[in-house]
């Protein structure tokens, strides 16, 4: 009896003995396939920083223009020793780039280097209408095959030019065959936009509002029909907005402005027609500014013996507390928050 209780005794420690050396080996595979999970998470987590440290230094390395810490950085280009001319560029915090027209034939090499300094890379380029002194550089540019190579345009927004309008009505100082030059280019690709009134984009995050284009409109007009058929449009950014007018003039006003007056205002505006000849200083009470930009150099802005009334439309600005930027400052920069 004694022995049974013994033997009993014996097979129960061992049991117990077997089961305890389950439970430890078991526990260490437990630890080990820890280790191994967090190990690879480790090695994960360490291939991610290091392909974001090599996408900002490759970034660094591709771009060498400014890149704004928030918002987006928004510059006006030209000179005082330059005609009047309309060329912008915006640029959000990653360091993308959009190109607002550019400007003449003659000036296309400082469009080119604003393009490289962002890695040859264009997420979009608006033309707002095709005059020599907006769109010349486009032209300029595309019209070399290096540069046309090395620059990728995601897209382009242009406005819908009315060929038979246009040409019934164009004068000499519309210089036509600029429009026929970039409606060549435009015919060999497929990444173009023609916008209309109303329609509305998303460009690097900001909003972009259409508020006028080449329409029906614009055909009933005998002059200034590619002035008249400008994009304007205006961005919105989380706090701030900036409208920008192009070559639209005073006749436009009649269809541009009933129920857009909410929709006009903005922190800035790029003035019609340079600031020259242009939209009325009503029209500017609308859009109620913090700053105008006014694409002409002093000779223009300074002139008061008639042959120009930028001059009146800057004093009107002054008067009110806004400020004015004219080619004679650029390039000049600020953020739009």
């Amino acid at each position: 009896m004694t022995e049974n209780i013994e033997t009993a005794n014996k097979e129960t420690n061992q049991i117990e003995k077997i089961k305890t050396e389950e439970d430890s080996t078991g526990q260490k595979q437990t630890i080990k396939k820890r280790i191994g999970v967090r190990k690879i998470l480790l090695v994960t987590a360490l291939l991610i920083l290091s392909a974001g440290v090599l996408l900002l230094l490759w970034v660094k390395l591709r771009i060498r223009g400014e890149i704004p810490k928030e918002g987006w950085l928004i510059t006006q280009y030209g000179g005082d020793d330059k005609p009047q001319m309309m060329f912008y560029t915006i640029v959000d915090s990653k360091g993308n780039l959009v190109v607002i027209d550019g400007g003449w034939g003659e000036t296309y090499n400082d469009v080119a280097c604003q393009i490289r300094d962002y890695g040859w890379h264009v997420s979009a380029w608006i033309i707002t209408h095709p005059h020599y002194d907006h769109i010349g550089a486009f032209n300029a540019i595309m019209e070399q095959d290096d540069l046309r190579e090395k620059i990728k345009i995601d897209r382009i927004y242009a406005t819908p030019v009315h060929d038979e309008a246009y040409e019934k009505s164009a004068k000499d100082y519309d210089g036509i065959s600029t429009y026929y030059k970039f409606k060549e280019y435009a015919e060999t690709v497929d990444n173009i936009t023609y916008v209309n009134p109303g329609d509305v984009y998303d460009i690097l995050g900001l909003k972009m509002e259409v508020i006028s284009s080449w329409d029906e409109n614009v055909d009933t007009f005998e002059n200034n029909q590619c002035n008249d058929g400008s994009i304007m449009f205006k961005i919105s950014g989380e706090e701030e907005s900036m409208l920008f007018c192009a070559d639209v003039q005073k006749e436009m006003e009649q269809f541009i402005v009933p129920g857009n007056e909410e929709k006009l205002k903005a922190d800035y505006v790029q003035c019609g027609h340079h600031g020259n000849w242009g939209l009325t200083a009503e029209f500017y009470d609308i859009v109620d500014p913090s700053v105008a930009f006014m694409d002409s150099p002093s000779y223009i802005i300074e002139d008061t013996e008639g042959s120009y009334d930028a001059y009146l439309l800057k004093r009107h600005f002054e008067e009110k507390g806004i400020t004015v930027r004219t080619l004679k400052e650029a390039p000049y920069s600020f953020i739009l928050k």
